[in-house]
């Protein structure tokens, strides 16, 4: 949140752990500087830990628990809403019944980022949600399927991208056919860029046309561009047709592409913390999303 929290030289104190001596306190204010291995770090702190502590920690953790419970009953009716075009949650709420575990789920910048963030779950502990932030670079996702399934054959690869990802790394679908990548590779596809248009609703509104500007472009089916590649692919535009499409592409052990037509995030506005705060709305507030 632009280092907004916790405040700096407030009553919280901050702990960085990092390998690299350099990047300690380089942004930020630190009370007490580690250097070491994470992992390691942590097993030598958790053997100091006093008893009256963890007492305390479990009956935060409690509490976190009942914040979540009550999180999954609010975003309930959202998640299984079946509206024409499909809601990006409700992509990711059909992608959790079909994700084999383990797995490797990467989500490229842009839409899919805010909804697997929050909505994903992940029900083993060897998978992995990758993301390319804080930079957020375009184009990640199709390319770094290749590298996870290289690195874990074992794991099914899964890759979440938008239109302008695809824009970027549409030629690895032929590295991906050619090496037979078992990734099911799934575009959220709402005819625009729509990171940058929710960007210039939410920052300069009023404007002409709506306050954005070269942000739209052509509704294609993409899963014809899939097909040239000679990966099996599936024009997804209602939930009969996406719960048919996961269960063929994870049946399969050779790539598959879905082409999922999805509600733009410049239409309602996804849980971006900033955003929110932007247009007004409470961030803080369970299930926060807006209208823009």
């Amino acid at each position: 949140m632009n280092w907004k929290w916790p405040a700096p030289h407030g009553e919280t104190r901050i702990i960085q752990i990092d390998l690299d001596p350099d990047t300690i306190a380089n942004t930020y204010p630190i009370d007490l500087p580690i250097v070491g291995d994470a992992k390691l770090v942590m097993e030598d702190l958790l053997v100091r830990v006093p008893e009256d502590f963890a007492a305390g920690t479990r009956a935060w953790v409690d509490e976190i628990n009942v914040k979540r419970a009550e999180f999954w009953d609010v975003m309930s009716p959202f998640l299984q809403e079946d509206s024409i075009p499909l809601r990006p949650e409700r992509v990711i709420e059909a992608l959790n019944r079909h994700l084999p575990a383990p797995c490797h789920v990467v989500s490229d910048a842009g839409t899919p980022t805010p909804y697997s963030t929050r909505f994903l779950r992940m029900h083993d502990s060897r998978s992995k949600l990758v993301i390319p932030r804080f930079f957020g670079g375009l184009g990640y996702a199709i390319p770094a399927v290749v590298g996870a399934y290289f690195a874990a054959p074992k794991l099914r690869p899964v890759a979440l991208f938008g239109d302008g990802s695809l824009g970027m790394s549409a030629g690895e679908l032929e590295t991906l056919a050619r090496l037979n990548i078992p990734a099911v590779l799934i575009h959220f596809n709402n005819a625009c860029f729509g990171w940058i248009k929710a960007l210039q609703r939410v920052h300069a509104p009023g404007n002409s046309n709506d306050g954005t500007f070269s942000v739209d472009f052509g509704a294609y089916d993409m899963s014809k561009l899939a097909e040239v590649y000679g990966i099996r692919s599936f024009r997804v535009e209602t939930p009969a047709q996406l719960e048919s499409a996961l269960e063929a592409a994870f049946s399969r052990d050779a790539p598959s592409f879905l082409d999922v037509a999805v509600e733009s995030i410049a239409d309602r506005l996804p849980p971006v913390f900033s955003w929110l705060t932007k247009v007004g709305a409470d961030p803080e507030a369970i299930g926060a999303q807006a209208q823009i």
